[in-house]
């Protein structure tokens, strides 16, 4: 049993990938960046934000968005949080973007706009 124990721990480093992230507040607060660790293949974007930061939800139907990182709460139709991964946005909401080698991952509290 130990050996499997420790041959879990093996994969489970092998498979972690290290990654930077930061969160704009876009008010007086100064940017959080942070280093840390990841899941290849089993974290989502979703899980990292809660690995560094207060993060509170809210589902709406099937989706479930960012209401507020450390404080700072979206305002609907106003203000709201965006992430993008290795500087590129994304099209998928943070819970269901799975992270894979990604080396940096950004939230931006910013202007809500209707594309």
């Amino acid at each position: 049993m130990k050996i499997i124990s420790v041959l879990l721990l093996l994969c489970a480093g092998i498979l972690a990938n290290d990654i930077e992230v930061t969160i704009v507040y876009a008010n007086d607060t100064p940017d959080k960046v942070v280093t840390t660790t990841y899941n290849e293949g089993t974290t989502t974007a979703l899980d990292l934000l809660k690995q560094v930061s207060d993060v509170v939800v809210a589902k709406k139907g099937r989706f479930t968005f960012v209401r507020s990182i450390d404080g700072v709460q979206s305002k609907v139709g106003k203000f709201g949080w965006f992430y993008l991964m290795d500087g590129n946005s994304v099209k998928k909401m943070a819970e269901n973007y799975v992270l894979k080698n990604e080396k940096s991952m950004m939230w931006v509290y910013k202007v809500e706009a209707c594309y």
